[in-house]
Order: C-alpha cells, then sequence, then structure tokens
C-alpha cells in the first residue's frame, strides 16, 4: 500500500522549501483568526498540504482543512488537478480530511461567477433552511456551473461541499498579521511594540512548522510571554461554544443540543441523554488540552437538565469558570461574591419510607412545589423523602445567583446525608441561568437524576455522577 504521507506531492515541498515561503506567510497571517477560532487544535506545514489546519472532532482525533499554496495564477488545467488531488485525499482519509481550500496569487477571470455563487451560498445562504426549495435550487446551480466548466457532476459536489477559494498576496505580511489582530482579537489593545514582539514569536514558530506541529498552547504561551501586560487579559478570555447548528465553518467549538431543547425532547430517550454527556466531556476535555485558559462563554437559554448538565460538565471541579448569557446580561463564575440575604425557605415532608432515594424541588420565583408532589407519584416515589427550596425572589446580579446556588447546594448535601441517599430526584423550576450555575457547583451529593417538564408532566432525562 502507498500511502499519500510517502508520495511524491507531499514529500516535494519539504524538499523544495528555502526560506520564508508563501505559505508561512499566510499562516503567519492566519494565527490571530486561529486564535479566534475555538476549535482550532494545530497546525502544521508540508504533510499532505502545504498547510494544515486541525480542529476539534467528536469522538477524538481532529478534522482537517488543507490548503494548497500558490504564489502565482493557476491555469485552468492546473486549477482542476487541484481540486481532484483534494477529492483524492478526501477519498483516502474522508472523515479527516473533510475541507480543502486553494490558495492563489490569482484566478482566471472565468471563475469569478462561482466563487461569486459559493460566497452566497455559504455566506447568507446560511440562514435558510437545511431543506429549502431556494437552498436546494442554489446547490444544483453551483453543481451546473461546474459542469458547464468541464467537470463532472461527482467533482462539483465535492466543491460545493468541501472546497474554499482564495486569493492572497504575500506582499504585506505585517500590516495583515496588525489588521487581523484587530479583526479577531481586539480586546486585547495591544501596542504596535507589543504586536511586533507577538509576531516575531509566531514566525520562530511558523518556520518549524515542516518539521513538526504547532499547538494551539504553544501559540497562546508566545502570546502570554511576548506580551506580559496582555496575559491577564487573554486569560480572562473565555472559549465561547456554539450549542446550535454549525454549518459549514469548523472554527466554532460546539454542539447543537437542540433535539434537547425542543418540543420532542421527551423522545429523546437515556441512551441519547448519555451520549449528549459524553460527548460535552470530550469538548471539555479538549479545552483542557488545548490552551491555558478555562473560561467557557456559552448561553444559559436552555431546558433545565441541558442547562444542568451542561454546567455539570464544565464544572468548578474540573476547574473551569462559566461566562453565561441569560437575557442580554453575562454572570461570570470566576466572581465569588454573594449577596447577604438569604434566598430560600425550605420544608422536608415527614419521612414515611427509609428508602436510598430522595426527590428535591426547587422553585422561583413562583413559591409552589405542589406539581412535583403530584408527579413523584408516577415515579414510584410518593413515600421517600422529599425537600422543598422556594423564594419569591428573583436572581438579578451573579452575587443572588451565588448565594442561591451556595444554599440549594448546602441544602442538597444536607439532605443526603441525612437519610443516606444514593439517588436524588431534582426537579428545577427556576431562571436556566440558575439550573446551570447549580450544576457547575455541584460535587459530592452522589448521583443525581434529573427531570424536564414536557407536555404537562416530567419527564426523566439524564443522572448526573
Amino acid at each position: 500500500m502507498n500511502s499519500p504521507l510517502f508520495q511524491s506531492q507531499a514529500l516535494g515541498g519539504v524538499v523544495a522549501r528555502s526560506g520564508f515561503e508563501y505559505q508561512d506567510a499566510y499562516l503567519l497571517e492566519s494565527i490571530p483568526r486561529l486564535l479566534a477560532e475555538t476549535a482550532f487544535s494545530h497546525a502544521v506545514s508540508e504533510l499532505l498540504g502545504d498547510i494544515e489546519f486541525r480542529y476539534f472532532r467528536p469522538g477524538g482525533g481532529t478534522y482537517c482543512i488543507t490548503y494548497e499554496a500558490k504564489r502565482h495564477q493557476l491555469s485552468k488545467a492546473e486549477f482542476w488537478n487541484e481540486v481532484a488531488h483534494f477529492k483524492e485525499l478526501h477519498d483516502s482519509a474522508q472523515d479527516e480530511y473533510v475541507q480543502f481550500v486553494l490558495l492563489c496569487g490569482g484566478f482566471v477571470g472565468e471563475f469569478a461567477p462561482l466563487f461569486n455563487k459559493l460566497a452566497r451560498y455559504r455566506g447568507p445562504a446560511e440562514a435558510l433552511n437545511q431543506d429549502s426549495s431556494i437552498r436546494i435550487a442554489a446547490a444544483e446551480d453551483i453543481v451546473d456551473s461546474i459542469v458547464k466548466l468541464g467537470q463532472t457532476s461527482e467533482l462539483a459536489t465535492f466543491v460545493l461541499e468541501r472546497v474554499a477559494f482564495v486569493q492572497y498576496s504575500d506582499a504585506q505580511v505585517g500590516p495583515g498579521f496588525g489588521m487581523n489582530m484587530g479583526r479577531y482579537l481586539s480586546e486585547l489593545n495591544l501596542r504596535r511594540q507589543e504586536e511586533d514582539a507577538f509576531r516575531a514569536k509566531c514566525k520562530e514558530l511558523v518556520a518549524q512548522s515542516a518539521k513538526g506541529v504547532v499547538y494551539r498552547k504553544d501559540i497562546e504561551q508566545a502570546l502570554m510571554d511576548s506580551v506580559p501586560g496582555a496575559a491577564e487579559r487573554w486569560r480572562a478570555r473565555p472559549s465561547a461554544l456554539q450549542l446550535s447548528g454549525l454549518g459549514f465553518d469548523l472554527g466554532p467549538l460546539g454542539l447543537d443540543v437542540s433535539a434537547f431543547n425542543g418540543p420532542n425532547r421527551g423522545t429523546a430517550g437515556q441512551m441519547a441523554w448519555e451520549q449528549l454527556q459524553r460527548s460535552l466531556a470530550e469538548l471539555g476535555k479538549f479545552v483542557l488540552a488545548s490552551r491555558p485558559r478555562r473560561g467557557i462563554g456559552l448561553t444559559a437559554k436552555h431546558r433545565m437538565s441541558t442547562a444542568c448538565l451542561l454546567g455539570h460538565t464544565f464544572s468548578a471541579t474540573g476547574n473551569f469558570t462559566l461566562i453565561m448569557e441569560h437575557n442580554d446580561q453575562l454572570f461570570d463564575t470566576s466572581v465569588h461574591e454573594q449577596a447577604k440575604e438569604q434566598f430560600f425557605a425550605d420544608h422536608e415532608s415527614a419521612v414515611t419510607s427509609s428508602g436510598l432515594e430522595g426527590v428535591v424541588a426547587i422553585s422561583f420565583p413562583i413559591v409552589s412545589n405542589a406539581d412535583v408532589d403530584v408527579q413523584a407519584k408516577a415515579f414510584g416515589l410518593d413515600t421517600s423523602p422529599k425537600l422543598s427550596m422556594t423564594s419569591s425572589s428573583v436572581v438579578s446580579d451573579i452575587a443572588t445567583l451565588n448565594r442561591a446556588v451556595h444554599e440549594a447546594k448546602v441544602k442538597l448535601a444536607e439532605f443526603r446525608g441525612r437519610h443516606q441517599l444514593s439517588c436524588i430526584h431534582l426537579f428545577i423550576k427556576a431562571p436556566s441561568v440558575f439550573a446551570m450555575a447549580l450544576g457547575h457547583r455541584i460535587n459530592g451529593i452522589g448521583a443525581i437524576q434529573l427531570y424536564d417538564w414536557d407536555q404537562g408532566k416530567y419527564i426523566p432525562t439524564v443522572r448526573l455522577r
């Protein structure tokens, strides 16, 4: 078997390299963008493409965006030969080499209409539904345009789904790097001297990229080493999670959890929830392994179980902090200030059973858990120990949220210990930011079975351990 790794096309670039090449300039200019892409893992030059950018892949390993870089304008024959090579590479490793970019100093003018259509399809058309007749017609139009350029429909579909075309000049690398710093990392607000120092460090890393891997954590460390004044600001920058459809772009780190928030979540089943739990844990491991920063930025607008599971996955004991967006307000768990006023009133029902499972209901600002008592019978929990926590207060800031979470956590731990419970069945009727923050802080309480309200009844969802 002749591996693509040892074929002449893969080895030619390593042999021919001399000094700072065209692809090196592009890699250097791309570093600010790569740092802004939370799923970015590492980069390498002269492997199977001139440049490879690698991104988080669910289930382990990485997805690869492969670049072929040509400073000159390609002829039409050269252009399609490069695209055909991309397809060969994809066919040899379909779950790894998934996207491709042809990077050139210029393109034949005949391709301009095709490029414009691809830009529209991958840009504004992302707002259309996947089954939209307009989107489907646009895809068919692009395929037809490529076929009219003399290519097969199979290659045309491959281009539609996986290939991008970028015109790039390496004449102004320094200003290009600075422009990208302003575009993607503007909050660092680097002075010119600091930016130059970081670019010099990055250039050293790029120079090594044909002999070894340039990891994200090395780039982040280079930033903090070369610009000590920006280190604290950089550490405070959260890694944003995208929790809806991800589309063509591999850059955002995330997972589509919409099925666990939508109207059909009641049919998801225990196995689906367990798989979601494993997939989120993979995201957490990737963040810990790929960067020194531990902040996670995410929306807290989810159903109770999803919110609590997200908080639990990116937990305080796992060394994460959360920056949660809820109703246009940010709640940062790295801020530990607590309000002084008591948040919850609690009531514990008389024990009629000494079983190993108990029920806890948390409700605010609606002060009632009567529905939980009724629904508990359906799960055989009517004689189990029951704790009710209620409040008429609202969570207006992080101090109030911290107080509510602290009280709930303490009461949960005391309730579990008092009855020697092996599992707590937890029903939350509160703003979802509370459910997420509680999940983030829960530890040492044992198994917790979560429930969601769905179509007039509570349904069991996921079990936290």
